[in-house]
């Protein structure tokens, strides 16, 4: 089969992935600490492995092959919300919680108080101090007070400091879930960000260059499209007419 199909199709199937990834993001756009998602791609050469002595033209033969996505760290505009449990982190840290699945991490500050006192993320995982373990307050005993390096106190009691983590390569992080994050084998840095209390980091997501991505996108796909749809028409016409002249 003539390598230029392959590339066609090939060009479908990256294109095609490249919309979903960009839909969504679209979607979170309104979502409290979303990290957009950008798709990778690899470059092969239909020709080169044919054994035909084609040309190894990259106009003709050069297609992509799906490699991998990457988090795009990008910060997030920072809105007040007024409310004390609502954190908000600037800079390259990230909070750490207790899931039933492991160790995560997440940019949702979106923090509530347990019966209890224990501070938990929006789903109930216990959010994690500098000692590893989750971090308790006297639900009466007044307003909970959050200093810019994590640190939580009442009434000028420290009771413990938030577990911000860093990393040297974030955007490799693996997703586990919308907002949260596998470090697992992520190696660690020094951790260069703060925390705003009363404040919620949103979406990182531009909503008007995504839609422009969006149909930048669309446009591309119908593009291989009509080449795949070309190809195949020219295909099934010299086939049709080879075999008949051939019989």
């Amino acid at each position: 089969m003539d390598p230029g199909y392959y590339v066609a199709a090939g060009s479908l199937k990256a294109r095609a992935f490249q919309l979903e990834v960009v839909a969504n993001n679209l979607a979170n756009a309104a979502t409290v600490g979303y990290k957009p998602d950008q798709a990778f791609f690899a470059v092969f050469n239909k020709a080169a492995g044919s054994g035909r002595k084609l040309p190894l033209s990259g106009y003709l033969n050069d297609g992509v092959v799906f490699a991998e996505t990457g988090v795009v760290t990008e910060q997030g505009n920072l809105r007040a919300t007024g409310r004390p449990l609502d954190l908000a982190i600037e800079g390259n840290a990230f909070l750490t919680v207790q899931s039933p699945a492991g160790i995560r991490v997440t940019r949702d500050g979106r923090v509530q108080m347990g019966q209890d006192g224990q501070l938990q993320a929006a789903d109930g995982s216990p959010l994690l101090g500098k000692n590893g373990q989750p971090i308790k307050v006297d639900p009466k005993n007044g307003l909970v007070s959050v200093q810019v390096d994590g640190t939580i106190s009442q009434k000028d009691q420290v009771l413990g400091q938030l577990d911000l983590k860093a990393f040297e390569k974030p955007g490799a992080l693996k997703r586990a879930g919308a907002l949260r994050f596998d470090p697992a084998g992520a190696k660690e840095a020094p951790v260069k960000g703060t925390v705003t209390q009363g404040h919620l980091e949103q979406s990182a997501v531009d909503s008007a260059s995504t839609m422009v991505e969006m149909i930048r996108l669309n446009r591309l796909y119908e593009m291989s499209l009509k080449v795949a749809s070309t190809l195949t028409n020219d295909l099934d016409s010299r086939s049709i007419n080879d075999v008949a002249i051939s019989r």
